[in-house]
């Protein structure tokens, strides 16, 4: 009963059949594709696939993550010699981290030697009240605050 339920599941694939066949005849030497060699390139692709499923998880896994990524993949490859061997160089390159290590300042970037244009200023002097408006609203708090009391005693 098991070996029944076994081969019925061995002898279906999960990729269209259709779909394959068209990827196979891209190949210019490949004339006519036969149902036994279909069914083994979609096995053979499914099994590969689920291989290098598991090997990623096992990676993310590692590095306690809960979604395998690209990188994850890549490290999966890069762990199996064989698959290193054909799959490794058809890889996407791996991107640059979005993050930077140290957090930039606007103190730590150099400042240009060049003077400001006329009528310029800088960005960050956008975000400053102007210096009369500053010393007009503290004239006007100390104006409004009554005297706090001595206690002389």
């Amino acid at each position: 009963m098991a070996e029944e339920e076994e081969n019925a599941a061995s002898s279906s694939s999960e990729f269209p059949k259709g779909r394959v066949k068209k990827i196979m005849a891209l190949d210019k030497d490949v004339k006519r594709v036969s149902s036994e060699a279909l069914f083994l390139v979609s096995r053979s692709t499914e099994l590969f696939l689920q291989f290098l499923a598991e090997k990623s998880a096992q990676v993310a896994i590692e590095k306690k993550r809960k979604t395998v990524n690209l990188e994850h993949v890549r490290t999966a490859v890069k762990r199996h010699q064989p698959t290193r061997d054909f799959l490794l160089d058809d890889l996407p390159p791996p991107s640059k981290p979005n993050k930077p290590d140290k957090p930039t300042t606007s103190a730590a970037r150099p400042k240009s030697d060049k003077p400001p244009l006329p009528g310029t200023r800088r960005i960050d002097q956008f975000f400053r009240k102007p210096e009369r408006e500053a010393q007009a609203q503290e004239q006007a708090q100390a104006q409004t605050q009554p005297p706090v009391p001595v206690d002389e005693s």
